[in-house]
């Protein structure tokens, strides 16, 4: 990285540069970011690189969700989030070097530092830019919507962040899994709705949508009974799609192939390994 480029916590006055490099990087919408800066943006939780005299990349640290493993040892986790660069100064190292250091200071706090790659292609950048190993895997496939044969649920309902919360926690009790915090499954539900999606109790089960172009993403379907295909009837019933990428956990009963799904770069303070099966969610990807 050159010499002259120098990373340190941003400033209240970076923020409309914050705003325009977000932009840059993703394809989200300018409420949602100030909607993330105005719950998430704090004195520590954001790191930039300067150079040139301006704000050249930028990435957010959040407290993320508590991971429960088997033993029941509550593990923190930090949760690093929206790398951007600015264009005319990508291919210098400058974003990894940003993202070491959210890295090296969140592991002053949390147990793990994790992230979430946008595409499989970028899962070997991050392992080898901070040492990151999957903590969490999922069980994914692709059903086009021909092949979806569950029966519907007549009450299938759109239910708020916090009524999620409470039916997400009670369905993975005394399974290993991240617990989301009502303020995260709020922001979540903003990026669900602006993609004309939501959350929704399926007669007891439960399933985060949304949806992109002609497909509908399943991001969570959670039906420990084992009767996922009724559960993504229900959803295809009201989010009508030509094809729908649906995740279930591998303690649950569910369609597709095994893959890995969270990475994190780990303290040495956890004391245990973590589980294959140790479920995420959906986590703003």
């Amino acid at each position: 990285m050159d010499e002259h480029v120098t990373i340190r916590p941003w400033r209240a006055e970076d923020r409309p540069r914050l705003v325009e490099l977000w932009k840059t990087g993703f394809d989200d919408s300018e409420d949602y970011i100030r909607n993330y800066h105005a719950l998430f943006l704090r004195p520590d939780h954001c790191l930039v690189a300067e150079a040139d005299g301006r704000v050249v990349s930028a990435m957010y640290i959040m407290n993320g969700p508590l991971m429960f493993p088997p033993s029941g040892q509550s593990l923190s986790t930090a949760y690093t989030y929206a790398l951007a660069t600015d264009p005319a100064y990508r291919g210098r190292g400058i974003g990894t070097a940003v993202y070491k250091a959210c890295v090296a200071s969140a592991l002053e706090w949390a147990h793990a530092v994790c992230v979430l790659p946008s595409e499989p292609g970028l899962y070997p950048f991050y392992e080898k830019a901070a040492g990151c190993v999957p903590v969490s895997f999922i069980r994914e496939a692709v059903i086009p919507r021909a092949q979806i044969t569950g029966a519907i649920r007549e009450n299938a309902v759109s239910i708020s962040a916090g009524e999620y919360y409470l039916r997400r926690k009670a369905l993975l009790r005394g399974q290993p899994y991240a617990v989301m915090s009502p303020t995260l499954l709020s922001l979540e539900t903003l990026h669900m709705r602006r993609f004309g999606g939501g959350m929704l109790d399926l007669d007891g089960d439960i399933a985060a949508v949304e949806l992109d172009g002609d497909t509908c993403r399943v991001l969570e379907l959670l039906a420990p009974e084992g009767d996922w295909a009724d559960v993504l009837a229900s959803v295809a019933a009201r989010f009508p799609a030509e094809r729908y990428a649906v995740r279930t956990p591998l303690f649950y009963p569910g369609p597709g192939e095994v893959r890995p799904f969270m990475l994190g770069a780990l303290s040495p303070d956890i004391r245990e390994p973590l589980p294959d099966e140790l479920w995420w969610g959906f986590a703003f990807d």
